[in-house]
């Protein structure tokens, strides 16, 4: 290919062509609730994304499929991308809502005929009986679903609800319509959200006297280790197969079913670990087997094998259409997505394409071809009539989706690998889409880049991920940051030597991309992100320290200084790790860093404030910090540690302790002390009605009060704080006062 049509291909079309970029990177927290709305659902490792697997008392980042922590002081809608999220203001508005809606019959007449039970089923049957809710915890492909609602179905219930698994355990329940069974799958429980034995005590009175059941599923977590659990396991896989085959070819007789479960390549398949889900998908290949015209070889195509034959198919076709391959491609990128979405951006590569194979401009795009139909027949797609949430509410739109979703992936990893010539147009086209205004547009170009780093890293680096990274546009140093962690799911074992390379790089938009990655990547890499971040906080300036302090006295309305990109991309990060499953590990750097350096004195202390505004459930919920401090074990009679006396790393002082002594140091600091004020006036103010934040700031208080100074201090900031229009004063009253 010439040098020329290279750079063609590398020139957006008109239509590509974005608004001028921003001049502040998108907000840590909405960033990383896009990316999670909008990754698809073939990428690998999709519900465990930066939460490390091992929730925490934070919320970790995700929880089930797509819980993002909601903290902070948030009112009303928040519009990120193509999804409107709703926080709950609680009480105030009555009982929470709930996402639930009832299992459809024909899924539980279908999953009847061929479900089959584990092993602990008769013991999960007892214990449903007895209790009416079911703790059932085991890995989430194990069918511990379909279990679940075999379970309820097992006790009489006809009609059976979902509910949503992001409402608290003391709201479960509460606002959700009646029903004889409840399914509450893929709970993530943690700190803030324990499974407390009052909260089923609960449960089971609100269900017997409704005569209902409720069957919880769940990973197993230390979180919920002193419940009554039943820990679900699979059921013989040739027994799950069996019956799917006897259903799908309506065979009665044993003797039939066995003998095809006798193939070799049958047996193979059921000696691998495999998914209750392709067991199913492999029954359909199995069941359209015929003795007389197929051979055993052809079942062993199953999967991949045919997936990847019928790729090779689609681009080794010199009689099909480019522009039908550029939609073939763009379903890859966008699929599960609105087809008009994946049929524009297809026109937009299309035209690249053409570039590449005829330098110079081609003519034009004929704006009427083949039918929908025939396009979904020719990808093996479908069509589905779903309601796609967007910033004006939900939409009706019709989703184009290939019929196997391993299509996608094995798609662009052949494109990719097997047709260099096209890669200075998908890597334009790329470059484009990256900066689409649409949330789910930019989503999806950071997993297919991830997709293609895991396969052939050293042509994304240089024609991706590497500009992206140092670019003066932050929706492309996002990008990368967004595409690289999502390539360290995928396998890449790279990316962490090329985080450390960015994180030390001359260029600070560069650095900035290799935190924002690490923000996302913490609770993965701990210790390497501490040392990050630390490393990041050394090159501070002394005008970039000032904007942090300031951050804090300033009013949070006003127009902030330029250039605090870089401050505000490490506050966002550190916050983010100490909001998550590795929440200990960095609660220990921050009291370590208040002996270190200024700059990383002030990162500890800015960090620490920042968390200690976040709230379980926006602005009236429970403050986090202070959940982690009451749930944390006292230490022992003048265990309370100061500052300067604390153990290095490799100690264990308690966690209690670690905390008192970031806000003593905070309260005695010149920069934070009123910031520190702040925070404790609004847990104060916010404890008003609640009895239990109450208590646990009156022990807080009782920590923070070693001298008389401090005495004095605290309390004249609960005199101060008034409630209600009454202007009566606030609990909690000090320790002899």
């Amino acid at each position: 290919m010439t040098a020329t049509a290279e750079a063609d291909a590398a020139v957006p079309d008109e239509d590509d062509r974005q608004e001028a970029p921003p001049e502040e990177p998108q907000n840590a927290y909405e960033a990383v609730q896009e990316l999670l709305e909008h990754v698809p659902d073939s990428f690998a490792g999709r519900n465990y994304l930066f939460a490390g697997g091992d929730p925490s008392f934070g919320g970790n980042l995700v929880g089930g499929d797509e819980h993002v922590v909601s903290g902070g002081q948030v009112h009303g809608d928040v519009v990120t991308g193509h999804k409107t999220t709703v926080y709950q203001l609680g009480a105030a508005f009555g009982a929470p809502l709930h996402a639930s809606g009832e299992v459809p019959a024909e899924e539980l007449d279908a999953l009847d005929k061929v479900f089959r039970p584990g092993p602990h089923f008769h013991e999960a049957v007892c214990v449903l009986e007895e209790q009416r809710v079911l703790i059932l915890t085991g890995r989430a492909d194990t069918g511990r679903r379909s279990a679940a609602l075999m379970l309820l179905r097992g006790t009489g219930a006809d009609r059976i609800r979902n509910l949503d698994p992001d409402v608290s355990p003391t709201a479960l329940l509460t606002g959700a319509e009646p029903s004889q069974g409840y399914l509450l799958t893929d709970y993530t429980p943690s700190r803030t959200r324990p499974l407390l034995r009052s909260d089923l005590d609960r449960l089971r009175e609100i269900l017997a006297k409704q005569d209902g059941y409720l069957v919880i599923t769940t990973i197993r977590s230390d979180a919920i280790r002193e419940l009554p659990t039943v820990d679900w396991q699979p059921p013989d896989p040739r027994d799950v197969l069996f019956r799917h085959v006897a259903r799908l070819r309506q065979l009665a007789l044993t003797p039939l079913v066995d003998e095809l479960l006798a193939l070799d390549p049958v047996r193979v398949f059921l000696a691998q670990n495999r998914p209750m889900r392709e067991i199913a998908e492999f029954a359909g290949a199995l069941a359209a087997y015929s003795s007389t015209t197929d051979q055993p070889s052809d079942i062993a195509k199953f999967g991949h094998g045919i997936i990847q034959d019928q790729v090779g198919r689609w681009f080794g076709d010199d009689g099909l259409h480019l522009r039908e391959k550029a939609f073939l491609i763009s379903l890859a990128v966008f699929d599960h997505a609105p087809y008009t979405l994946a049929a524009e951006c297809a026109d937009k590569l299309f035209r690249r394409l053409e570039t590449i194979r005829t330098p110079g401009r081609p003519d034009g795009i004929p704006p009427f071809g083949s039918s929908i139909e025939e396009r979904m027949a020719l990808a093996r797609a479908e069509l589905t009539e779903e309601t796609e949430q967007t910033p004006w509410g939900p939409v009706p739109q019709r989703m184009a989706s290939f019929q196997d979703p391993r299509t996608s992936p094995t798609l662009l990893r052949e494109v990719w690998t097997s047709h260099p010539s096209a890669r200075p147009a998908i890597t334009g086209w790329l470059n484009a889409l990256a900066t689409d205004s649409r949330a789910l547009v930019r989503a999806r170009v950071a997993s297919t880049t991830a997709l293609l780093a895991s396969v052939d890293l050293s042509a994304t680096m240089s024609g991706l991920l590497g500009p992206w990274s140092g670019a003066k546009d932050f929706r492309l140093c996002l990008q990368a940051a967004n595409s690289l962690a999502l390539a360290y799911h995928a396998g890449t074992a790279a990316v962490p030597r090329i985080l450390r390379g960015w994180a030390g790089d001359d260029s600070a938009r560069r650095r900035w991309t290799a935190i924002r990655c690490y923000a996302l990547l913490g609770p993965l890499l701990p210790a390497q992100a501490l040392e990050a971040f630390a490393l990041a906080a050394e090159r501070l300036s002394a005008e970039e320290l000032d904007q942090l302090a300031a951050r804090f006295q300033l009013d949070p309305h006003a127009p902030e200084q330029p250039d605090r990109f870089q401050v505000l991309g490490l506050l966002e990060a550190a916050e983010l790790l100490l909001l998550s499953a590795e929440a200990e590990q960095a609660l220990r750097a921050l009291v370590r860093w208040l002996s270190g350096s200024g700059q990383l004195r002030q990162l500890a202390l800015a960090t620490f404030l920042t968390a200690a505004r976040r709230t379980e459930d926006g602005a009236l919920g429970r403050p986090l910090l202070l959940d982690w401090y009451a749930r944390s074990p006292r230490p022992e009679p003048g265990g309370v540690v100061s500052v300067t006396l604390l153990p290095g790393p490799e100690e264990s002082a308690p966690v209690r302790s670690l905390l008192v002594a970031l806000w003593r140091t905070a309260l005695d600091d010149r920069l934070y002390r009123d910031a520190a004020l702040g925070v404790l006036r609004g847990w104060l103010t916010g404890a008003a009605d609640q009895p239990e934040t109450t208590a646990r700031l009156t022990e807080l208080f009782d920590d923070l009060a070693v001298t008389e100074r401090d005495r004095q201090r605290l309390d004249h900031l609960v005199r101060t704080v008034r409630r209600g229009p009454t202007g009566g004063p606030a609990a909690p009253a000090l320790p002899g006062g």
